[in-house]
């Protein structure tokens, strides 16, 4: 490994404004997005403790904040992405809902 060869940090770096753009074109206003996930991840927590009395985040809680950050995401933009991609998390929140009898995978 060539420490000195900056290139493919470089271009990492490169890649990341372009997707930094294009997520602008596809999310609309970023602070606004964020702060709408972040409200909406805050209230997800704060019932989902409150419901279950502990502190603790489980696969099933990951699949439908990510289903929430694609719905926050619907509201400042139009991505097809969006939807195909919240369609995907929400069903599998319910592969691994707790309740499903373990049956993850099956």
């Amino acid at each position: 490994m060539n420490t000195t060869d900056l290139s493919q940090s470089e271009k990492v770096l490169l890649d990341a404004g372009d997707v930094i753009r294009q997520r602008l074109k596809d999310h609309g206003n970023t602070e606004r997005s964020f702060q709408m996930i972040a409200d909406m991840w805050s209230s997800y927590i704060n019932h989902s403790f409150t419901s279950r009395g502990e502190v603790r985040l489980r696969p099933y809680d990951i699949a439908q904040m990510m289903a929430l950050t694609k719905m926050a995401r619907s509201v400042y933009g139009y991505s097809e992405d969006n939807f195909v991609d919240g369609a995907g998390y929400t069903a599998l929140a319910a592969m691994l809902h707790p309740n499903n009898g373990g049956k993850v995978g099956d």
